[in-house]
């Protein structure tokens, strides 16, 4: 089964990304379709539409749909509420288990999120057969870690155990690695020396695992809320859906690595052999788009006048507005019909603060 996480709101990305039409349904990658469509493209040739499923917010599914006109509807699965990674994948766990009333040890999940970027879509597909083949073979929770090239901060880890050796995936030419922990977002001198160490990874957040192995380690780590899942499951076997959402509703908003990941008993990794950006904000965008000979990525074509290494975004439709930046290094300067951004690309992460700030005066330009 596929399961692409696509409820995000992606608010680094503001005031181009907005909670309707969030960066995953906006064509930032170099192919001219949406993050969403990329992705969905890529797992396309490993299963069949009935298998394949994207799940989001209630409010995004219909902008979803308009999107891509290859989805159909049974596709796109809606939450009843936001409770984070962790009630995106419960949610998916307990609508296919109920679907389809396979055993749970029958059926493998391949995880992956709908705005990353990833150069190589064939590696990435030699990448997710091989994560469902050892999630089959082992009862292991399986992640993708992407070898660093930066200290990166705004990203989490993966510790390879220090005297870990690599298992063969049986059928692959794959190996796996035993997980020892889980790392939060680094200082900047922790990024450094993670990068240093060499068996230290970024988290893709790409999992995949039997429903029985995910189940199991579930209620050793959170008993409650496998106990949700089954409700759940047997509410949508009788098509009761207040009884779905009532259960939901008391699912902690957590993310699928602290709630899980954190606390599993078995967890292996696999490296990415292709090149990865979790397109998480605007110094993203400039890792991946084309700089022109000053290292600078524009849109919309504004007038840069001495300026290096910056992103100038003049989003379509709100073209008629002039833009100009003179003498900028390294910033980010994002114009839209109702709001405009400008930052250093060194605190894109910041911007999600922007966010909230407006918010709190009631800005509706969000």
């Amino acid at each position: 089964m596929g399961v692409v996480m696509a409820g995000g709101a992606g608010e680094r990305f503001w005031p181009i990304s907005r909670a309707i039409r969030p960066k995953q349904l906006l064509p930032l990658g170099t192919s001219g379709r949406t993050l969403l469509q990329e992705t969905v493209d890529r797992l396309r040739p490993l299963m069949p539409d009935d298998r394949l499923f994207i799940v989001t917010g209630g409010q995004l599914r219909d902008p979803i749909l308009e999107s891509n006109s290859t989805l159909q509807p049974a596709q796109v699965l809606a939450e009843p509420d936001k409770r984070g990674t962790l009630g995106c994948i419960a949610y998916a766990t307990a609508y296919v288990l109920a679907r389809y009333a396979e055993a749970p040890c029958a059926t493998t999940f391949a995880i992956l999120p709908a705005d990353h970027y990833v150069t190589d879509a064939e590696a990435l597909r030699q990448g997710v057969e091989a994560g469902m083949a050892a999630a089959e073979h082992e009862d292991a929770l399986v992640i993708v870690g992407v070898t660093p090239t930066r200290p990166e901060t705004g990203y989490g880890y993966i510790e390879i155990a220090s005297n870990a050796e690599p298992l063969c995936v049986p059928g692959t030419e794959e190996a796996v690695w035993a997980v020892d922990s889980f790392r939060e977002k680094p200082s900047p001198e922790t990024a450094r020396e993670f990068l240093d160490a060499g068996r230290f990874l970024w988290n893709s957040g790409m999992f995949f695992w039997r429903a029985s192995t995910f189940l199991s380690e579930l209620e050793r780590a959170r008993p409650g809320v496998a106990e949700l899942i089954g409700q759940m499951t047997e509410a949508l076997r009788r098509d009761d859906i207040d009884e779905v959402h009532e259960a939901f509703a008391q699912l902690p908003d957590l993310s699928i690595d602290y709630a899980l990941m954190e606390h599993a008993g078995c967890v292996r990794v696999i490296r990415a052999n292709f090149a990865w950006d979790d397109f998480g904000a605007w110094d993203a965008y400039h890792r991946v788009a084309q700089p022109d000979g000053s290292g600078n990525v524009t849109v919309g074509d504004p007038v840069l006048i001495e300026s290096r290494n910056c992103v100038v975004y003049n989003e379509p439709g709100a073209e008629k507005m002039a833009v100009a930046v003179v003498g900028m290094d390294g910033v980010v300067v994002a114009v839209a019909d109702d709001g405009v951004l400008v930052a250093p690309l060194a605190r894109a992460q910041e911007v999600r603060e922007a966010v909230a700030a407006l918010k709190q005066r009631g800005a509706k330009q969000i």
